[in-house]
Formats: structure tokens, sequence, C-alpha cells
């Protein structure tokens, strides 16, 4: 017997570029409206998208909160050089940057003001955008450390924590975050960690 992974799918082949917009919808959403007010109809609206397209796809918010959320991750890393600084420097800027064309800080405050009503938006935040960031710095951080460009005894997660922390930090400081931010903030956090 034919194993059901191997049958081609009935129907028309479906469209990415409406799964891309979909997502979009999502974060555009999230920003302005939060998590209450974004439902998967107005979601679907948004897309320019039948309500099927979206049912389809996700089975529910929380799901399509994630994806939102992975496909925001995904589309935004840097190719990794080798240049332990200037690396750390492009990631730092890509998050940076992402954050401020989506209404990142937004998004996240917006999830986690529904985190007790939901319980598990916090986890989908961390699944689907932040641990996935913390990886792809942790993957500079100890090939800096094996290249010797960083210190041998460096506590990785505790370096990647610095970084990133310095973004929420300063935003929620009100200090000012603009296109040297990312270099400033590497280069400040060097001294503690390379060599």
């Amino acid at each position: 017997m034919e194993d059901d992974v191997d049958r081609p799918r009935r129907g028309r082949p479906r469209d990415p570029t409406k799964d891309v917009a979909v997502l979009d919808a999502v974060v555009k959403l999230l920003a302005v409206e939060g998590v209450t007010g974004m439902s998967m109809d107005r979601v679907a609206a948004t897309a320019g998208v039948s309500k099927v397209t979206v049912y389809t796809r996700w089975r529910s918010k929380s799901d399509l909160i994630g994806a939102a959320l992975a496909h925001l991750q995904v589309d935004h890393v840097p190719e990794v050089t080798g240049d332990a600084v200037g690396d750390l420097t492009a990631l730092l800027e890509a998050m940076r940057r992402q954050y401020e064309a989506v209404g990142g800080m937004t998004i996240l405050g917006n999830c986690l003001v529904d985190e007790p009503a939901s319980g598990e938006l916090l986890q989908i935040i961390r699944e689907s955008t932040l641990l996935p960031r913390r990886a792809h710095m942790a993957e500079v951080v100890r090939a800096g450390v094996a290249s010797g460009q960083l210190r041998p005894d460096l506590d990785v997660e505790g370096a990647v924590s610095l970084l990133v922390g310095s973004l929420y930090a300063d935003y929620l400081a009100g200090r000012p975050i603009g296109d040297d931010w990312a270099a400033s903030v590497v280069r400040r956090a060097m001294r503690g960690l390379a060599v």
C-alpha cells in the first residue's frame, strides 16, 4: 500500500504568496491592535485572502502568531562570515531594524499583556523568535571562542543575554537607538568578551 506522504495533493497547489500575506497581516495586527484585537477572520480580511485559506493552514490563533513570529526571524538573519565582531554587530543590527520596522517592542508587549489569559504566548514567543535569535548569536560567540577571537572561558549564554538584552533595556530606558547602536553595543561588550 502506498504511503500517504507519497500521494499527490488534490486540488490546486498552495500559493506561497498567500502565506506571506497572512503572516504579514498577523504582524501588522499584533502591532496595532494586540492579541485580543486579532482574529482569524480579521487576519484573512487584512491579508486579502479567504477565511478558508487561513483556517486550512493554521489551526488556531496561537499557531498563527507563532508562525508569523517565526517568519520574521527566519527572513532577517544575516550570513555569518567568521568575524565575531562583524557578525555579532550584523545580527544585533538586523534585530534592531526588524523590531523598528514591524513594531517589535509593541508586539512583544501586546503578547505579554495577553499571556495571563492565554497561558501560552510567552512560550510561543520564546520558541518562534527569541530562542532562534539567541541560537544564532550563540553560534557566532562559540565560533569566536573556537577561533581565538573571544575569551576561552566565556559564558556564551551570558554574552548573548548581554547583547540581546541591550536592545530591550535601551528601548525601555528611552535611550537613542540609531544606526550606530549595534556597533556601539558590540564595541562596549567586546571590552569584556575579547581575548
